[in-house]
């Protein structure tokens, strides 16, 4: 199939190069797996379940699935996926996480080469199809996304046409399922009314030809592999005791979850197992906790809130200046009539995405604003580890979320309790 045939699908905003470098923020392996149980935990998901799939024809030898029962992506919120920095539900409340924002992209890119997301909210269903083995097999530069949609009852496509029989054609040729009855069994997966599936597949490799994530040695957990965990020379000896020593949250994914959120709101089950989360302040002993305040969270504060006035200031010209244009469109007649009513359409669409931005960048000064009034302290609890003293630190939580862990402070730099 030659580029041209492309025109009509949907295009990320955002380069294909881009793809791989937002990915390499991940240092941490299991940061990246955690953007995607972030995302379940900001749809209101009560349940995921993090599981895999044998497949020897994919590099890996796995797919890695990530199922919720959230609120799920109607077809317009499921092409915001491929919207560098959108994010539909990151401004209606602070203690949301990101939800589909960066994350999706820079963690599921990290893991693997593709993903796919199956969604369904409503009345409607939508498959997202991000495939770099696609672009980098057919020499694509900018990013192509299929978003087939459909309705639940019938499972008609919404939109009809060439547009869709090519964006299923590339999705039975470059995805694990490769026909109509292996594609919507992943649909079927998601039980409840509505809710998200994640698969990310042809994993990334270590330099041993394993993959990083190891998904055999346990099969109730997704463990972190060494590239030299199999070595028998010296150096391969002194990695598995440097291995051996790592701290569990460090080797295993169920460990790691178990403490990733300070408040636990929704269940984790890792390989059908569930994962027993726990308040990490709640284990210690005989926890203190100390309040902290300071001028400097005001002025902080302060800034951040004149930042949030400049950018809805800015996304208000924006708009009013889309929809100057698109009025502008709507008086002249030139061109033939349907070109004429698709400029217009296309106007008016881009418009009203920039009102709804400007809408949401308003209400998120506003709330800042009104948050000034609010005490800025910062709670900082101490404890003893009583499972193993060697294994102390500072663990930092941001909305709840884990972004820091084992940070050695004061006398612990130098092997002090």
């Amino acid at each position: 199939m030659s580029q041209e045939e492309y025109t009509s699908l949907s295009r990320a905003q955002l380069s294909f190069d881009y793809l791989h470098t937002n990915s390499t923020t991940h240092e941490f392996l299991f940061g990246a797996l955690a953007e995607l149980v972030d995302n379940s935990r900001d749809a209101n998901a009560t349940t995921i379940n993090i599981f895999t799939v044998p497949d020897e024809s994919l590099r890996g030898g796995y797919l890695l699935c990530f199922l919720d029962d959230g609120s799920g992506m109607d077809p317009n919120e499921t092409a915001d996926i491929i919207t560098f920095g959108r994010s539909t539900k990151r401004d209606e409340e602070n203690s949301h996480i990101g939800m589909y924002g960066n994350g999706l992209k820079s963690g599921s890119m990290r893991i693997g080469n593709d993903l796919m997301v199956f969604t369904k909210k409503d009345k409607a269903m939508s498959c997202l199809f991000l495939s770099r083995t696609f672009h980098e097999e057919e020499g694509i530069d900018e990013v192509i996304v299929p978003l087939p949609s459909f309705e639940v009852n019938s499972r008609k496509p919404v939109s009809k046409g060439k547009k869709h029989e090519i964006e299923m054609e590339l999705i039975y040729k470059y995805s694990p399922f490769h026909n109509e009855a292996e594609f919507f069994e992943q649909f079927d997966k998601i039980e409840s009314e509505s809710g998200t599936l994640v698969i990310i597949y042809n994993m990334k490799l270590l330099d041993n030809g394993l993959p990083e994530l190891d998904v055999l040695s346990d099969p109730w957990d997704i463990i972190s592999a060494h590239p030299s965990a199999e070595e028998d020379s010296d150096e391969g000896s002194w990695s598995r005791f440097r291995t051996e020593r790592l701290m569990p949250e460090r080797k295993s994914f169920r460990a790691y979850t178990a403490i990733v959120y300070e408040n636990p709101s929704m269940k984790i089950y890792i390989q059908g197992k569930k994962v027993r989360t726990k308040r990490l302040a709640c284990c210690l002993y005989k926890p203190k906790m100390y309040k902290y305040s300071s001028n400097r969270f005001k002025t902080r504060a302060e800034m951040d809130v004149s930042k949030s006035k400049e950018d809805a200031k800015n996304a208000e010209h924006r708009a009013k200046e889309a929809e100057s244009k698109a009025k502008h469109i709507e008086s002249k007649q030139g061109g033939s009539l349907k070109e004429h009513r698709a400029e217009l359409r296309r106007a008016q669409q881009h418009a009203a995405e920039l009102r709804r931005d400007a809408k949401l960048k308003k209400e998120l000064a506003d709330r800042k604003e009104r948050s000034l009034k609010e005490p800025k302290t910062l709670n900082f609890i101490f404890g003893v580890n009583l499972d193993n003293r060697s294994h102390d630190g500072v663990f930092v939580y941001n909305c709840s979320r884990l972004i820091k862990m084992y940070e050695k402070v004061g006398p612990q730099t130098d092997g002090g309790v």
